[in-house]
């Protein structure tokens, strides 16, 4: 079809006139032409695989990229939805409709709305964990809809968690569309979406409750339901949809409608060769197709279509029986253009898999389910490209529920790219882009024309091609490709076919294979497979074996070229047109630029990834950032951003300078501007020639705001990685044990810092001090530090005044590294200052040492606030703490205790909430009196309780225990009056881990099976310690039975990493062997033994034996042969050919392949008992039946003879039932049939050494085959042979055409070499093949030879100029003369000598002719040389007049090897001397009266003998659906072979091929008793009869050399030859055409014709 994506990749000059495809090189113009000169030029030096490589040594995997810090975007505070904006805390909700109002609505639907501070999922998530919610949705700014769990926390909770801003109820009216609400009427079809946390099984539940709510219908799907209701009950469906707790939004719907533009395909089609850069095809790539349905018949797919489904669709068929749109989009993904090359598709070699939306017999288009579950389907057969050419008729550039479905879809399954089609509305203005392709995930396409037909030039988008941005501003479409007038498949079955014919090749049924469409449908199917191919070289090339959509999507991005002038992005091409070669091997004119690429890097808010290159940029900066976000509000208003996770592209020069994602002008990015927070895909393009600052440049991607998330990202770029060290300091490099300490109390401080570069950082000094005080606190010389790796010290110490101490820590204060940043270059990352507030001395709170005494040193309350918890024996651990006043006069002093915390492995100041649930509760509440320190109440003690809610040891046999870890816990006391006099301490828990497992093993009792059957038990392993573990299970077989583990083949298996009181079972298969020689017998029995071990717990085994018992099986089999092999089983057995009073000899094998004795009695019953029959079995001897027993695995054979009766006649059978039983229930039955009657068989035998010698000659070298007739029938004969290599002469020379039954026949086939071909042992192989027939019945057999050529000494004679013939009438006396040319058609040099006789027609030597000739002899005349030869004879006065034949010849040690006969006459007489001027005047003229009168007469009576005399039907094969002959007409057409000289049709023949057919049919000899072995002889010494059994037949006649052989070739002399009966020969049947039948009449009429015609003149 196209390989449109290099239409626009590498072709886009070939669509178009050199004056269209001409892109100025101004610089406000794109990136024009495709392929520059330079770049043509170096690329044609290539060959494809040398590209390809090419492409693939210049991609690379970003390594290491650095974590840093980075700042989250602030939030405005304002709520954005659907309903309105407004601020929770300052500003009135906007008025609803009071009757859709429940104040009370978190209470029955548990949904309510809560705001955050700002954007930082890592808080969202402690809030989860905390309060057990659920997230529902996402409603920007910070805003979360989510679900109260059904017992706990309650709405009052949250508006009293500090780390919320706002919490409040979600009224059932924000659940609605304002559309719905404004204009009822257009509502009647609805797409509702369900609330994530409703389970699969729920949404059955959910359709039907609609429709009890008034619905006519609906369904639901992951992701979306979709209603229909009758405009009169619009409104209370609505309402009690709203009221539903399900539900979290619903939408006015509409219908999916496909994306073609037919009108542009009227008058043209494209026609575009697969002229692909590289040697992509698809190869390993499926692609899922949603469409109309598919012609899977087509050739152009056959083979490659894994599945059409249609449990999406409106109707059970796959066919594509309307318009064809399914079957073109198809084949335009993947089309191979078996049929015609020029259709081909751009993945030719790729697998599809289809689903058919459209219901048949109306054309609606349309779907039963969600795209969320279509997509599902297609990514678990294996598609990660689902392209999808429709959209939504309405709802344009709208963020709807099927957008919000795919989302989640691609979202669930990352490695999914699905394409949607934007739509054909371009003429409607901006913002009509067809949902789904609003959706953020996918790849949107729009539609750029290709210069074909009617299109308009190449190089820009179409008028159709519908226009963005999506609502909320998003770059839509994301690139467009060429979809105009596409030939592509059409399918058979299509009704209304949607395009014009177009390409060649035809269906069955007469229709084109092929149509041209045109639309944004197409550019869909083009971006897919240009996407397919993408992935395919990520995967083969790159070896990235699993690619996200996101990084394909990247990639595909970065490639596009912008399309006239330089603007992109745009809302008409989005980021430009797809182009393959610019996305695998992007170059700025010969300068191949370097690839890089990420995918999978996670980032939290708050931090991103620093990548960082040595850069030129003078060929220019090309970035794609995209990666799959969250799927975005429901609940929004459409003009607000769906973005949820909101990543920044930036890129830093080595100035400083930076470029943000997506700031463009002019095509081009500029630095400066706003970070984008609407689009999920960010580019940063810097133009070639535009910087020249090389050095080094930095690529960060900064997490501004979201929950934690993973992109893909694609650099092309002249650029290497330069690994540079980067010590950097973070938030945490200084950390304290307390967070208020107290004046003179010890605490630990903890400073850290990392190395955040690509190199390894050496030792560098570091100085930690109090800048308050002035104190250098610590200062050291740290060691190296890898690339990633962080690294901490901690110390004691204690602050002496209170207050803020600025404390201060340097890294590589002398400068000793070089890095990325520091103070000398770039963000000087080296310092961190950090505030400590320390506290007076007056409350304090300590953990007991284990002997319950309070601790009184600093170190031993630290050491006692290191709590170890066993977890063996308890669910929760009791702390007890004193709290010590250490102040004057009496205070009230307050507690608070943190929830459980676990710190992060890497930064251990961070803090995340465990996986286990924890409790916390005092066993004396608060606040407490406490008196001046030293008197009797200064202190009080208090026991905290922890208790880890999810452990559980009542049952010891199943026990749960908390979660290992190290935990903490911070607890605070604080004046109550006072609250800045406080203290705290920091508790912290470790838990050690616990490997435990509980085993248990089911169905291991009574297992039995019968040979070559299976039986099974299963071991379940749940893991019952406290910490994620894995297991594996390894059994053996004593008996080395075959085992299957799960669903592998293999006895050692290991589970997937269990969590904590994670539970799966192992299903074990052992499979009994098959009975072989008598085993297994019956009782015998197996013992499997299998060990349950664990891969974190070495002394871990737990070991289960069960034993398998093998149950009896008496079973045999039995087989039946003839003296030529086995007959097959009854239903297959073949028919025996017998001739009358034959015996015919059956044996039946019959074995017991069970494990038991069996007894068994053989009878045989025939049809007609009155053939004799003989049954044998050792000793035994019956006509009819025998007895056996047989031990397990013996065989015995029962031998039958049946004699055919003499009497027998052709056709008669008889039908015999063997019968082998062991009772009547247990039998089996072998049934055979003789048949006395023909048995065809036809053997060719080539000769023994399979080689045919041949020499260069006038005359054939033959080889002589055998051919017998093995039946016991005549046969008739057709020979045919392979075709020879130009220039070679081969034919039959006496080809047998009837073969009695048994005889052999041998017949030869004869070979001319063309001149000076060399000497070999192979010159080629040919295929010889004979056909036998009788009656209609065909056999056939061929055999294969090769021809060999000889070393040949052969000289062609011939005349100089053979329209000359001066030899003829020569006056007598006179001498005249003729040149002779000799030419050496040999491969060997000639040297010989020449001669002449000249003689008479009898061969008697005339003496009254004189001959002369020069020269006389040749020397060395070399392969393909030639020489002239003069020759002049003169008729003597006497010279009669008989004719003389002049004989020249050339002789080479005493053979012939060269001769030319030349007539020679002397001129006529003169005179009336009456008849031949012989006989007198007056006899001569009676004479020629008598003969006239003689002549008249045998014409009269030769006419009356061929009159017609039959009606000629006769001449008119059988089944020839011809009409009756009349008057002899159509006998006279099928024998005519001379008429229509002049006036040819089709398929009719001319009387010159006639002739040819004639002069070249074959001759059939008169066959002789003997015949004569070997090669003719090497030289024939004179012309005469050919011997005996060697008549060339096949020989060209005189006048018809073979090629490349003189026009002429010289006769042998006749008197030297001896004398033999020559070979009478006549034509072997009616000659055939030379180009081969005409049309009409088929093989049978043909054959039919020429046996008549043999019969009619006697050859029969």
């Amino acid at each position: 079809m196209m390989l449109v994506l290099l239409l626009l990749t590498s072709i886009s000059p070939a669509l178009a006139d050199s004056s269209e495809s001409q892109i100025d090189s101004d610089s406000d113009n794109a990136e024009a032409p495709i392929i520059t000169s330079a770049q043509s030029d170096y690329l044609s030096t290539l060959d494809e695989q040398q590209k390809l490589q090419l492409a693939a040594d210049h991609w690379s995997q970003m390594n290491n990229p650095k974590m840093f810090e980075s700042s989250i975007k602030q939030s405005t505070g304002v709520l954005n939805l659907a309903i309105g904006s407004f601020d929770p805390l300052s500003e009135q909700l906007p008025i609803l409709d009071s009757n859709l109002l429940r104040h009370n609505d978190n209470v029955m639907t548990g949904m309510a709305i809560i705001q955050l501070f700002s954007h930082d999922g890592l808080i969202l998530e402690s809030l989860v964990e905390d309060y057990d919610l659920t997230i529902l949705d996402y409603i920007s700014d910070e805003g979360w809809l989510i679900r109260l769990p059904q017992t706990g926390a309650t709405l009052i909770d949250l508006q009293q968690d500090s780390r919320i801003r706002w919490a409040g109820v979600e009224h059932p009216a924000m659940r609605i569309s304002p559309l719905i609400i404004d204009n009822p009427q257009i509502s009647s079809k609805l797409a509702i979406i369900p609330a994530s946390d409703l389970a699969s099984a729920g949404l059955s539940a959910l359709s039907k409750d609609i429709v009890s709510y008034g619905a006519e219908s609906a369904w639901c799907g992951i992701g979306i339901c979709e209603v229909n209701i009758a405009i009169e009950n619009i409104a209370p469906v609505v309402k009690n949809i709203a009221f539903d707790g399900r539900v979290i939004w619903q939408e006015p719907s509409s219908d999916l409608e496909l994306h073609n533009a037919v009108a542009g395909a009227v008058s043209g089609v494209l026609g575009v060769t697969n002229n692909a850069t590289f040697t992509l095809d698809g190869s390993g790539e499926m692609i899922s197709i949603t469409d109309t349905g598919l012609d899977r018949d087509h050739p152009d797919i056959n083979g490659r279509v894994i599945g059409v489904y249609t449990q999406f669709g409106l109707d059970p068929s796959p066919a594509d029986t309307n318009t064809g749109h399914g079957t073109h989009i198809a084949l335009t993904v993947a089309g191979n253009g078996v049929s015609d090359s020029s259709a081909k598709g751009i993945a030719p070699n790729a697998n599809i898999v289809v689903y058919a939306l459209e219901h048949d017999a109306t054309g609606v288009f349309g779907r039963q389910g969600s795209i969320y579950d279509m997509l599902k389907d297609a990514e678990q057969m294996t598609a990660r490209i689902a392209v999808n050419a429709w959209g939504l008729n309405g709802n344009y550039g709208q963020y709807t529920a099927d957008s919000r479905s795919a989302d989640i879809l691609v979202v669930d399954k990352p490695a999914m790219l699905p394409v949607f089609s934007v739509g054909d509305g371009g003429s409607n203005g901006a913002s009509q882009v067809t949902a789904p392709a609003t959706a953020k995930n996918v790849l949107a396409v729009g539609v750029s024309t290709t210069g074909t037909g009617s299109s308009a030039a190449v190089g820009s988008v179409d008028a159709i091609s519908s226009l963005g941005p999506s609502l909320d501003g998003r770059i839509k479409p994301d690139v467009v490709a060429p979809g105009m007038e596409l030939c592509s498949g059409r399918a058979e079955e299509a009704k209304y076919p949607a395009g014009n014919s177009c390409a060649t090749g035809t269906h069955g049924n007469g229709d084109s294979l092929y149509m041209s469409l045109s639309g944004t449908s197409q550019a869909a199917a083009v971006a897919g497979g240009v996407s397919a191919l993408t992935r395919q070289f990520i995967r083969e090339e790159v070896g990235l074996s699993a690619p996200d959509g996101a990084l394909v999507k990247a990639a595909v991005i970065n490639g596009a070229t912008d399309l006239g002038v330089a603007d992109i992005p745009n809302f008409v091409e989005g980021w430009g047109q797809v182009n393959l070669e610019r996305t695998v091997l992007p170059m700025d004119g010969s300068t191949v630029l370097d690839t890089y690429f990420d995918q999978n890097n996670e980032i939290n808010p708050g931090y991103g990834l620093l990548y960082a290159f040595d850069l030129d940029p003078s060929n220019g900066i090309d970035i794609t950032l995209a990666w799959t976000d969250n799927a975005g509000s429901a609940n929004a208003p459409q003009s607000e951003s769906r973005l949820v996770n909101d990543l920044d592209l930036v890129l830093v020069d080595p100035s400083g300078n930076e470029w943000l994602g997506n700031v463009f002008n002019n095509g081009y990015s500029q630095s400066g501007g706003q970070s984008d927070d609407v689009n999920n895909v960010e580019r940063i393009k810097i133009a070639a020639g535009s910087a020249s600052n090389s050095g080094q440049w930095l690529v960060k991607v900064m997490h501004r705001g979201g929950n934690a998330q993973s992109f893909g990202l694609v650099m092309s770029a002249k650029a290497t990685p330069v690994p540079l060290a980067d010590y950097t300091t973070f938030d945490g490099s200084i950390a304290t044990s307390s967070t208020n300490p107290l004046k003179n109390d010890l605490v630990t401080l903890r400073i850290s810092w990392n190395n955040q570069g690509t190199l390894t950082a050496g030792s560098m000094h570091l100085i930690l001090e109090d800048l308050t005080t002035q104190d250098i606190l610590y200062e050291s010389d740290t060691s190296t530090l890898e690339p990633g790796e962080l690294n901490s010290i901690s110390l004691y110490h204690s602050f002496a005044e209170t207050g803020t101490h600025q404390l201060k820590l340097s890294l590589d204060t002398n400068d000793q590294v070089t890095e990325m940043n520091d103070a000398t270059s770039g963000v000087d990352n080296n310092i961190w200052i950090e505030e400590i507030e320390v506290m007076a001395l007056g409350v304090r709170v300590v953990a007991h040492n284990l002997d319950g005494t309070v601790p009184t040193t600093a170190e031993d309350r630290e050491n006692s606030a290191q709590l170890d918890f066993d977890v063996a024996n308890d669910t929760g651990i009791d702390v007890p703490l004193t709290i010590l006043h250490e102040g004057t006069g009496n205070q009230s002093v307050s507690i608070y205790v943190t929830n459980v915390q676990m710190p992060d492995p890497q930064r251990p100041e961070l803090l995340l909430p465990p996986s286990d649930t924890w409790s916390k509760s005092l066993s004396v509440s608060g606040p407490y009196p406490l008196t001046a320190q030293g008197t009797a109440g200064d202190s009080t003690s208090v026991t905290l309780h922890l208790e880890d809610e999810s452990a559980n040891l009542d049952d010891m046999d199943e026990p749960r225990y908390a979660r290992f870890g190290v935990f903490v816990v911070d607890v605070t006391v604080s004046y109550q009056s006072q609250p800045m006099v406080a203290h705290t301490q920091r508790l912290t828990i470790t838990i050690d881990k616990i490997d435990d497992v509980n085993v248990v093993a089911a169905g291991t009792n009574g297992l039995t099976a019968e040979p070559g059957e299976s039986t099974a038990f299963s071991i379940s392993v749940m893991n019952t310690g406290n910490a994620p573990s894995q297991y594996q299970v390894d059994c053996i077989s004593a008996n080395r039975w075959q085992l299957m583990l799960g669903d592998s083949n293999s006895s050692s298996l290991q589970f997937e990493p269990l969590d904590i009181r994670e539970y799966l079972p192992m299903p074990i298969r052992i499979f009994v062997p098959p009975v072989a020689q008598g085993t297994p017998l019956a009782g015998s029995t197996d013992t499997v033994t299998c060990w349950v071990t664990s891969l974190t717990d070495a002394s871990m085994n737990h070991t289960e034996t069960v034993s398998i018992e093998v149950l009896p099986q008496r079973n045999f089999k039995t087989d039946l042969f003839d003296d030529f092999g086995p007959l097959g089983p009854s239903a297959l057995a073949k028919n025996i050919a017998v001739d009358g009073g034959q015996q015919i000899h059956l044996n039946l094998s019959i074995e017991n392949t069970g494990n038991l004795d069996v007894d068994l009695d053989v009878a045989i019953q025939p049809a007609d008992p009155n053939w004799a029959i003989q049954v044998t079995l050792e000793e035994q001897s019956d006509s009819r039946e025998v007895s056996l027993t047989l031990t397990p695995g013996q065989t015995k054979v029962v031998h039958f003879i049946i004699g055919v009766p003499s009497v027998a006649v052709e056709g008669e059978s008889n039908t015999f039932t063997i019968r082998t039983e062991r009772n009547a229930q247990d039998f089996k039955s072998n049934t055979t049939t003789l048949t006395v009657g023909d048995e065809l068989g036809v053997e060719l035998r080539a000769p023994q050494s399979g080689v045919i010698e041949t020499s260069i000659s006038s005359e054939f070298s033959f080889g002589d085959f055998e051919v017998e007739n093995i039946g016991n029938t005549g046969l008739a004969l057709e020979w045919s042979h392979g075709l020879t290599p130009d220039g070679w002469t081969a034919g039959f020379a006496n080809p047998t055409l009837w073969l009695e039954p048994r005889e052999v026949k041998t017949i030869r086939l004869g070979f001319i070499p063309p001149a000076n071909t060399q000497v070999t042992n192979s010159a080629f192989d040919l295929l010889v093949s004979v056909s036998a027939s009788n009656a209609g019945r065909i056999v056939e057999d061929s055999v294969r030879i090769d021809i060999a050529v000889i070393q040949s000494v052969f000289a062609n004679v011939t005349v100089e100029d053979d329209s000359k013939r001066p030899f003829i009438g020569v006056p007598r006396d006179e001498t005249v003369s003729q040149n002779i040319v000799i030419r050496n058609d040999g491969n060997v040099p000639i040297s010989g000598d020449l001669s002449i006789d000249l003689l008479d027609n009898e061969g008697s030597v005339r003496d009254d002719w004189t001959v002369s000739f020069s020269p006389q002899s040749i020397e060395n005349l070399d392969i393909g040389e030639s020489i002239s030869v003069k020759v002049s004879v003169t008729p003597s006065e006497l010279a009669t007049s008989k004719r003389a034949m002049v004989t020249l010849n050339m002789t080479v040690q005493g053979e012939v090897v060269g001769q030319l006969v030349i007539e020679s006459s002397v001129q006529s007489g003169t005179g009336n001397g009456g008849l031949l001027n012989v006989l007198p005047l007056w006899v001569s003229l009676p004479l020629i009266g008598i003969l006239l009168g003689v002549a008249v007469i045998y014409a009269r009576k030769m006419k009356q003998s061929g009159e017609l005399t039959d009606s000629g039907e006769e001449l008119v094969a059988p089944d020839a659906h011809a009409n009756p002959d009349h008057l002899g007409i159509r006998r006279e057409e099928a024998t005519d072979i001379g008429g229509a000289v002049h006036d040819l049709t089709s398929g009719e023949v001319s009387s010159d091929e006639i002739a040819a057919a004639l002069a070249q049919s074959i001759i059939i000899p008169k066959e002789k008793k003997e015949v004569p072995m070997g090669l003719p002889p090497s030289a024939i010494k004179s012309r005469g009869a050919l011997p005996v059994g060697l008549p060339p037949a096949g020989l060209p006649p005189v006048g018809l050399p073979p090629e490349n052989m003189p026009k002429q070739l010289p006769t042998l002399p006749v008197d030297p030859l001896p004398v033999v009966e020559p070979v009478v020969v006549t034509p072997s049947g009616p000659p055939v055409p030379a180009e081969g039948l005409p049309s009409g009449w088929t093989i049978e009429q043909w054959t039919h014709y020429g046996h008549q015609w043999l019969e009619r003149n006697g050859r029969a």
